[in-house]
């Protein structure tokens, strides 16, 4: 990062850049080099190891979209595990529900949470919510402690790169479905069609072995690599069983029934891939 651009190449044939206008804060924690940074457009800006994570601007189509599509199938959720989520946004979403009566977030950088809580305050500090448990720790031991014990998983992880790798493995997904109670939802972050397309069909033929209705949606959000995010929906309830739940109390920016129905149609090109054909 120079004075007057943050520029990521997440890969080795893409690049991109945004205006920063000052650096609020950096720091090498134990498992990444953190940064906050006050942008010219997007306003501040979460920067992990070089990589955005989330921005003031553009965050509600990735955080609406991870939470709301598995805790409107499910309908009544009570209780909810977030894998990473130290950002507090996804937190901030899934409180909205009434019925919710614990909200687990299982992080392992406490710097995330502590610089979050700080400097994106639109997100209302939602670790002070009484419901909020907070574990600074690995998601993996976790799960494997918790068979059956939560009606929604969200996996709200950075990319697949150095410790997070394990979060797109086989062995993730299949403690992560273990852990989900009769009739729960998951949905994971899951990387990009264009960049992305063999993890994705790889993690998606994993879901299918799993549960009974897995399925690829999107959102766009532009400072993310092509402009746009995609989640795995993974659960034995088909997803538009969402359609029909109303929302929770609050505002939604990004999701409304429209954009929920559409995100799970795929382009061509794509949907071939994930049909195998």
């Amino acid at each position: 990062m120079n004075n007057i651009w943050l520029t990521e190449e997440l890969h080795p044939y893409y690049r991109k850049g945004i205006r920063v206008k000052r650096v609020l804060a950096e720091e090498q924690t134990p498992y990444q080099f953190l940064q906050v940074v006050e942008t010219e457009f997007f306003g501040n800006a979460l920067v992990l190891d070089g990589i955005i994570q989330l921005t003031e601007a553009d965050n509600m189509g990735y955080h609406e979209m991870i939470t709301h599509v598995p805790m409107l199938a499910v309908g009544n959720p009570r209780r909810v595990l977030i894998v990473g989520g130290g950002d507090g946004g996804s937190l901030q979403q899934v409180l909205r529900y009434p019925s919710v009566e614990e909200a687990v977030v299982c992080e392992l950088d406490q710097k995330v949470v502590d610089y979050s809580r700080q400097y994106f305050p639109a997100f209302g500090d939602p670790f002070s919510d009484p419901r909020t448990r907070l574990l600074v720790r690995d998601a993996f031991g976790y799960l494997e402690e918790n068979p059956g014990s939560f009606d929604v998983i969200l996996s709200d992880t950075t990319d697949p790169i150095g410790m997070a790798e394990r979060l797109f493995s086989d062995e993730f997904y299949r403690l992560m479905v273990r852990a989900l109670a009769p009739g729960g939802a998951a949905a994971t972050q899951c990387e990009q069609p264009y960049f992305d397309t063999a993890l994705i069909r790889q993690i998606y033929a994993s879901a299918r072995q799993l549960t009974r209705h897995p399925a690829y949606y999107y959102a766009q959000i532009p400072t993310y690599p092509g402009g746009g995010i995609g989640f795995m929906y993974v659960s034995d309830r088909p997803w538009e069983d969402g359609l029909n739940t109303p929302y929770p109390p609050g505002v939604n920016n990004y999701l409304n029934p429209q954009v929920h129905r559409a995100a799970f149609a795929l382009p061509e090109f794509f949907r071939r891939v994930m049909a195998g054909e």
